[in-house]
């Protein structure tokens, strides 16, 4: 039974105005501002029950609500062009900070004039700038290549096949106890 608009006319967080009845989610009652504004919050969050949260839903509500969403080709493409363009900004980023990193890796070290008897510390940031020069060069070949799997144009591996052999201690050991469908006994 869903919910109708209070006597006085107002609407409450679980009530529905006459006429913007949109399909309730598990017996809680979402009308199409409601439904607009999770679409809103989980198109950028990506988080269903940070979303549902955000507006008093129930998570569970917030979650069906996020899989009726994913499942419209509309909603799917908007989250893969709002990712793209993150995705692009954070690649800016990275480079400029990169640069800026690589430039003070290349600079001279400061080494400031020593007057008196002054005992004078250097700290030497230059590795740290190094640092984090080929971190973000690594974080860019992973990127790469998550697409390029992600994309089909390099083909990942099918199987892992792990191999488990015992120690000589172990093997020794397992030959001289009795078969016993490996269970011990008086364990």
């Amino acid at each position: 039974m869903r919910s109708q608009a209070r006597d006085d006319g107002r609407v409450g967080k679980n009530t529905v105005a006459p006429g913007k009845e949109a399909e309730a989610v598990h017996g809680v009652p979402t009308d199409e501002v409601l439904v607009a504004k999770f679409r809103a919050s989980y198109l950028y969050t990506g988080n269903a029950s940070k979303s549902a949260r955000e507006l008093d839903l129930p998570v569970s509500t917030g979650r069906d609500l996020a899989k009726r969403l994913s499942a419209e080709p509309a909603f799917a493409e908007e989250r893969r062009a709002l990712r793209a363009q993150a995705l692009e900004e954070l690649v800016a980023m990275r480079q400029r900070v990169a640069e800026t990193a690589a430039e003070r890796f290349e600079a001279e070290l400061d080494v400031p004039e020593v007057v008196g008897d002054g005992n004078v510390t250097i700290i030497d940031k230059r590795p740290d700038y190094a640092k984090v020069v080929l971190d973000a060069e690594k974080n860019a070949q992973n990127l790469a290549r998550f697409d390029a799997e992600r994309d089909g144009l390099v083909q990942t591996p099918g199987t892992v096949t792990v191999n488990v052999s015992p120690t000589p201690q172990a093997a020794a050991r397992i030959a001289e106890e009795p078969e016993s469908g490996g269970a011990r006994e008086g364990a």
